[in-house]
Parts: structure tokens; sequence; C-alpha cells
């Protein structure tokens, strides 16, 4: 099969951030067959391969980046079932939010919180990605992917992708190893539409009879009036989401702290039980104590209407982004002794 690579490729336009240079190449794979040829490229060019999907969780250097650019683009789709079981595999290349909008239509539960989440199915399972109360940890079957160093098949079970908040296997110990081409998902055709996040029981009355396309209206709702939308028709910023993790901390430190925020320690809505020992604390909480809302550096920002989204208001350069992005990880560690985690992928 024989590659189209561009060279010089611009790659601003393939993120939601919207910054960034060229690649040296580029090449767009729509079939299994070419992810290890582009691997093999790379290779006898001597230079990195870096794979992107929908580029909702990449900032690249405004130099670019001198390697191959592996652009995931398979989208094909097929479904089984079993008893009350639908099991969907689909290609890395399709796109999240149809991905969750086709479930809703067919009536499938599992998967009615996570609408609206940018980026392609191929991410998800990297990041496990998680919002208003379900995480695909709880979804995902299988993940077949091509291992870079022999070009083989490989396919993980839930068990063998080691998820965990915001971490998988693909994320952590084996980062750049394995290509994901394609999910298989296992969900539900009976259950009830899940409404438990604070979000989504303020939206709601109380005891309300709701559907799974009334949640996916409410967390869509929800999130373009926090700014973390990219989807057309709806209100959003230049930017790739939640910039940070919400950071793990001991019960002891979490005590001082809820002190130095001066706010009552009943109020669970910007901190969570992690364990016997731990407590998951809001990023966005801890940056808008320090900043607020809608705080700038000129060109960039955090978002008007959630902290955890840096902005790039005015053509920002990737140096500039960076610059901000350490002034708020100074400050939270300063006042809080907490380093934040970057939940945004640096291409540089």
């Amino acid at each position: 099969m024989r590659l189209n690579v561009l060279e010089n490729y611009p790659l601003a336009d393939l993120t939601t951030f919207k910054i960034g240079g060229a690649a040296r190449f580029y090449v767009k794979v729509e079939g299994v067959g070419s992810v290890y040829e582009a691997v093999e490229f790379a290779k006898r060019q001597g230079v990195p391969f870096y794979c992107i999907g929908g580029g909702s969780n990449l900032l690249v250097s405004d130099r670019g980046y001198a390697g191959l650019i592996i652009h995931m683009a398979n989208t094909e789709t097929e479904v089984a079932t079993d008893g009350d079981i639908v099991y969907k595999i689909c290609g890395a290349g399709v796109g999240w939010d149809s991905f969750v909008s086709e479930c809703i239509n067919d009536g499938l539960f599992g998967v009615e919180c996570l609408s609206g989440i940018p980026g392609t199915v191929g991410g998800a399972p990297v990041q496990n990605i998680g919002a208003y109360g379900q995480s695909v940890e709880s979804l995902i079957y299988e993940v077949i992917a091509v291992d870079t160093s022999d070009g083989g098949i490989v396919r993980f079970n839930n068990a063998e992708c080691k998820f965990s908040y915001r971490k998988s296997l693909f994320n952590s110990e084996a980062f750049g190893r394995y290509i994901i081409i394609s999910v298989k998902f296992a969900l539900k055709r009976v259950g009830k539409p899940s409404a438990k996040y604070h979000d989504l029981e303020n939206y709601f009355p109380k005891d309300a009879a709701i559907t799974l396309q009334d949640v996916r209206t409410a967390v869509l709702k929800i999130r373009e009036n926090k700014g973390m939308l990219q989807m057309d028709g709806y209100r959003g910023y230049k930017c790739a989401g939640s910039f940070y993790k919400n950071p793990v901390i001991s019960a002891d430190h979490f005590d001082k702290i809820a002190g130095a925020l001066n706010t009552s320690a009943s109020n669970r809505n910007w901190h969570w039980p992690e364990g016997s020992a731990n407590e998951k604390v809001s990023a966005a909480y801890l940056i808008d104590n320090c900043f607020g809302k809608g705080f700038r550096k000129e060109r960039v920002g955090l978002s008007p209407n959630h902290t955890l989204a840096i902005v790039n208001y005015d053509d920002a350069t990737f140096t500039e982004v960076m610059d901000f992005a350490k002034l708020i990880e100074d400050t939270i560690y300063e006042r809080y002794g907490i380093t934040l985690e970057r939940e945004v992928q640096i291409l540089q």
C-alpha cells in the first residue's frame, strides 16, 4: 500500500488550540495496513513519529515537529449483540461525540455523560476520558492496536489496559509503543440514565423522569456554559479543554489546604474521597481561588467560564501558553504545596 506522505505540513488547524508549526512529514492513515508502513517510513528517515486523532488534547510547538505525524482516520465500525449487551467496534478515527450520539439514538446506556468530549475514539482509552460520573474504563471491552516494534496486531482486554484516573497503559509505561486502531465497547440495552454527578443533579428537578437524550442535552449545555465544547453550533474557545488533572493528595494535606481556602469542609463540590486515606481535589477550584475565571496575560488566559481551560485568545504562541501554564503551576505549588499534572500533551 502506497503512503501519501506530505512534507512541511501545518499542524495548527489539526488541533483545537489552533497553535503550532509544521510537521516535517505527515500522513493520514485510513487503513490498518498503513499504520506500520508509516512507522517504517519514519524509521527509514531517522525521525520520530507521533500519532494524533482529533488534536483536542494537544499543544504543538511553534517550531513544529521534526518527525512524522500519523493522523488516524479509519472510521470502520462493526456491531454485535449478546443478550442485553451490544458490542460496538469503532475505528480510531471515529469522532467521539458522533459515537456517543449514535449510542444514545440506539438506546444504549453507559456513555451519555461523555457527550461533547472532543477528539476521536482512538484517544478515549489513552486518556481514560471521563466526565460527570462516567469514564470509558467501564465501557471498554477490548483495545486493538499495532505494536510499533514489530507491526503485530495486539489485543488488550480491559484489565490489561491498566486504567486509572486519566491514565492507562498507553500514556504511561507503554507510551509511544502502541498505535490504537480500534476499540471494542460493551454497552447495555437496559438501564437507567446516569445523573448522579452534582452538576447534573442541580440541572434536573428532584425525582424527574429523564431519558438518555435528556442527559445528553444537559451535559452539552453544561459543557457549553463552561466553554468546554468544540462543536459546530455551540459557543467555545480555542483550547484543549481541561489543561490539568484533578490532584490526589493525602487526607492530612487536604486538612491543611481546606483551611487555607477558607471554605466549608462539608462542601463536596470541590473535593471527593479517593480511597481511605486520600482526597481528590478540584484543580479548577484551586486555580479559581488564586486567579479567578477570565484571568489573562495578554493573548493567553483562563476561560471566563471554567478555570481548567487555558485559552488562546488572540493568536497566542506556544511559548506564551507555556509561560502562562508555568505561572499557574508555580502559584498553586507555592500556595498549597500541590503540583498540578498536565492533562494536555505537549509536542515539540
